[in-house]
C-alpha cells in the first residue's frame, strides 16, 4: 500500500475519479430489509427492495465491506510503511476531545482547523471518512440491471442448531429470501481530490472485488453473497480536461479499463479478472 501525503482538502478542486461497472452475484445474495413483524404474511428475512419492489444494494453496504477489507490489509502491511489504520472502536486516530481542542484552538481559522484534523487521521479515515472528516469517496446505491432480473426471489430455509446437543432447536425454523445468482447491479464510485498514494490504494483494495473474492450481505459463511465486479471503467477529471467536462459531461472524458489504470501506477492487476 502506498503512503499518503498531505493531500488537498475540499476547498479547491484538484481531481475527480469516476469508476463505473457492474456487480454480478455469483451466489445468491441476501441484504435484509429489517424486521417486518407487523406483517404476518412476509418472510422472516425479506430482501431489501426499492419503491418498485426491485432489489438493490445500498452504497453504504458496499462501502462498509470495502473499508473493512482496506483496514485488514493495511493492518497487515501498513505499519511497516507508516500507514497502519486506527481501531475506530478502541483506539481512534482522533478522539472527540482532541477534535474539540483543535476546533477551539483554531476557531478563527477554519482551514487551519481542517488541516490539523486531517493530519491526525489514519490513511483509512482520510479516504473513507470519519466522524470528524468527510470521506473522499462516494458509492452510489447499486440499482438493478433489469436485463438480468429473472422476475422472482429464491427462498432458503434454515433452522437454528443447539450447540450443546447439536440438534435442531424446537420452533427455530426460518426462511431467508435471496436474490438469485447471476443478477447484476449498476456500480459507480466518485472520488474527489485523491493523492497518488490514495489512488494506488484504491485500485489495490478493489482488486479482490474484481477477482470475485469478496462477499456482501448476510449468510456469507453459508455461501451467500459472493459477488464480482466486471466491466470496470475508470475516468479522471482534472484541470486539463475540465472544459470538456463542462461542455459534454462525463461523455467528454476518456475512460480506460481497470487493468490499464492499474498499469499506470505500477500495479499488474491480472489473474482471472473479467474487466
Amino acid at each position: 500500500m502506498g503512503r499518503d501525503s498531505n493531500s488537498d482538502l475540499f476547498h479547491q478542486f484538484t481531481n475527480r475519479y469516476r469508476l463505473n461497472g457492474r456487480l454480478i452475484t455469483e451466489t445468491p445474495l441476501h441484504i435484509g430489509a429489517g424486521n417486518t413483524a407487523a406483517d404476518p404474511t412476509t418472510l422472516d428475512n425479506p430482501v431489501l427492495r426499492d419503491a418498485f419492489g426491485m432489489p438493490y444494494i445500498p452504497g453504504s453496504s458496499f462501502k462498509g465491506v470495502w473499508r473493512t477489507f482496506s483496514e485488514r490489509i493495511l493492518g497487515q502491511w501498513g505499519e511497516a510503511v507508516g500507514v497502519a489504520p486506527c481501531n475506530v472502536l478502541t483506539n481512534p486516530c482522533l478522539s472527540h476531545d482532541d477534535a474539540r481542542r483543535i476546533k477551539k484552538e483554531y476557531s478563527k481559522d477554519a482551514l487551519r482547523a481542517a488541516e490539523e484534523i486531517y493530519n491526525c487521521l489514519c490513511s483509512v479515515c482520510r479516504l473513507f471518512g470519519s466522524q470528524h472528516f468527510a470521506g473522499r469517496l462516494r458509492v452510489r446505491d447499486l440499482l438493478l440491471d433489469e436485463s438480468t432480473w429473472v422476475g422472482f426471489y429464491e427462498i432458503r430455509p434454515g433452522v437454528s442448531i443447539d450447540r450443546d446437543t447439536r440438534t435442531a432447536m424446537t420452533g427455530r425454523f426460518y426462511e431467508i429470501e435471496v436474490v438469485p445468482a447471476g443478477t447484476a447491479f449498476h456500480w459507480q464510485v466518485l472520488m474527489d481530490n485523491l493523492s497518488e498514494p490514495q489512488w494506488y490504494n484504491t485500485l489495490l483494495s478493489l482488486t479482490p472485488f474484481v477477482h470475485g473474492e469478496i462477499a456482501l450481505g448476510g449468510g456469507t459463511t453459508r455461501g451467500l453473497g459472493r459477488v464480482r465486479l466486471t466491466n470496470v471503467q475508470v475516468s479522471r477529471l482534472d484541470a486539463s480536461n475540465f472544459k470538456q467536462y463542462l461542455q459534454k459531461g462525463w461523455a467528454g472524458i476518456e475512460s480506460i479499463p481497470f487493468v490499464d489504470a492499474g498499469k499506470k501506477v505500477g500495479l499488474e492487476l491480472g489473474g482471472d479478472m473479467v474487466v
